[in-house]
């Protein structure tokens, strides 16, 4: 539902560095339940992929890679640094350049987005309306 609020949002702005921002906050906060931690009540039980529709599925991986690699930890396999040394007049220097995400990329295809995170909260309400019938 957050997640969906902040999406909302976003669709409000038109400056890609607030765009990127939000964006960001609804990578982690959608990535949350999925993650596999604990919280206060335990592990959260949607680290199953069985919530997320097949065709969601690469968009999914995508937003917890975000997530896992790019926000919440430092991941060098996602950054991919180069090194490379440059010898010039004055001395030897060695810049290294990183990969980034394209977060433009993924703000181009916020329906997707949208349409993932509806997908799976209808797919998570139906799953708790069935194991509510058991009581």
């Amino acid at each position: 539902n957050t997640a969906l609020g902040t999406l909302i949002m976003l669709k409000r702005y038109r400056r890609d560095d607030i765009k990127v921002a939000l964006l960001r906050d609804i990578a982690v906060i959608y990535s949350r339940p999925f993650s596999g931690n604990r919280g206060k009540t335990g592990k959260h039980f949607l680290s199953e992929k069985k919530y997320v529709p097949a065709e969601y599925r690469d968009l999914h991986d995508r937003l917890l890679d975000l997530r896992n690699k790019q926000f919440a930890h430092t991941d060098a396999i996602f950054h991919d640094p180069k090194f490379m040394k440059w010898e010039g007049d004055k001395g030897v220097a060695f810049p290294m350049s990183f990969k980034t995400f394209d977060y433009l990329g993924l703000l181009r295809n916020l329906k997707k987005v949208e349409a993932l995170i509806k997908s799976v909260e209808s797919n998570i309400n139906s799953a708790a309306r069935e194991y509510e019938k058991g009581f």
